[in-house]
């Protein structure tokens, strides 16, 4: 017969069950807070770059003064993020994406009206570079503020076809300015310190501008330089008014002047206009997708290789001790 239990000694089992228990539920509480801790540290600690941390005496907004640091101090900013004693406080996050021309907006005034309405005239025949029409890849890099850092004949070609003509590239949770500074620094370091220069500003791209750019090349036919440097035929003059026909609807040589209508009035719903302060043309960055600098240069941001925020490589044993810092005031001992 089993023996049988008194009840004093059940309840005191049942006390120290009970005992246990919240022991036990304030050692998993305990865990969780103290996960939560860790979590928590490690956002601070670790988190992607910050646009406001960006020093621009050390990432100057100018190209012709990032090239003054060229050589091994241009290579220290763009390659020491790897090396600042911190992993993610470089990184900028960056992916294929595509947008609206309408939504994006230039970073640099100078637009050849010429090359533009060429490329237009492309893009509505289905030519290279446009194949499938407007639109498509623009082989640059589109910022958090949705400023186009390269491609901009390309962008506003697709523009004046079709304003709501999807462009692509890569986009960076980055603003436009701090972008550029970083961009003209991986520019440097690509060995380029020279920009290019700029063909004319946005106040050709009315109705008036496009129209005789249209009828000249109705006129001539459009051309472009190929590798070696000779001009060579693109469009003919018959090629041209039937793309101007195509596009505008209409037939004859009315179709120029409709075309050029049509084209002023899309151009109209997109923003030309950068804002004050940004570099002219000689002073933005060169990164050219043909050359490869445009996966370059992406590779170097995503990977947290461009020195962008403090702590600086030039600091580990300052680093180190921020790091302890931080640890201690997380934890209560400061």
């Amino acid at each position: 017969m089993a023996k049988k239990i008194k009840s004093s000694d059940l309840r005191k089992l049942v006390l120290e069950t009970v005992k246990e228990i919240e022991s036990e539920n304030k050692v998993s509480t305990r865990k969780r807070q103290l996960k939560s801790i860790l979590e928590n540290a490690k956002k601070s600690l670790f988190e992607d770059a910050s646009p406001d941390g960006v020093d621009d005496s050390r990432f100057p907004l100018k190209l012709s003064d990032a090239a003054a640091k060229a050589g091994p101090e241009a290579e220290k900013l763009v390659t020491g993020g790897d090396d600042d004693g911190v992993d993610d406080d470089d990184v900028v996050q960056a992916a294929a994406g595509q947008k609206p021309c309408k939504d994006l907006k230039p970073s640099q005034s100078s637009m050849n009206i010429g090359k533009a309405v060429a490329f237009a005239l492309n893009a509505i025949l289905n030519k290279p570079p446009f194949k499938t029409g407007p639109g498509g890849d623009l082989g640059a890099i589109i910022t958090s503020d949705n400023h186009i850092m390269d491609g901009h004949h390309r962008w506003i070609a697709s523009g004046m076809v079709d304003p709501n003509a999807q462009v692509g590239g890569f986009i960076v949770e980055f603003p436009a300015k701090q972008m550029i500074a970083a961009l003209n620094m991986i520019t440097v370091k690509l060995g380029i310190t020279q920009g290019k220069e700029g063909s004319g500003g946005f106040d050709q791209f009315n109705k008036a501008g496009i129209l005789n750019q249209l009828k000249e090349y109705a006129e001539k036919g459009t051309f472009y330089k190929d590798d070696d440097g000779n001009m060579q035929q693109a469009l003919t003059p018959a090629d041209v008014l039937a793309a101007c026909e195509k596009f505008s609807e209409t037939t004859g040589e009315g179709a120029v002047e409709a075309a050029a209508n049509k084209m002023a009035e899309n151009v109209s719903q997109l923003t030309l206009s950068v804002p004050a302060g940004f570099p002219a043309r000689p002073d933005m960055p060169v990164i050219s997708k043909k050359k490869g600098h445009l996966n370059d240069a992406i590779e170097l941001l995503r990977s947290g290789q461009v020195d962008l925020n403090e702590p600086y490589m030039e600091s580990k044993q300052q680093n180190a001790d921020l790091l302890i810092e931080r640890w201690n005031r997380l934890a209560g001992i400061k």
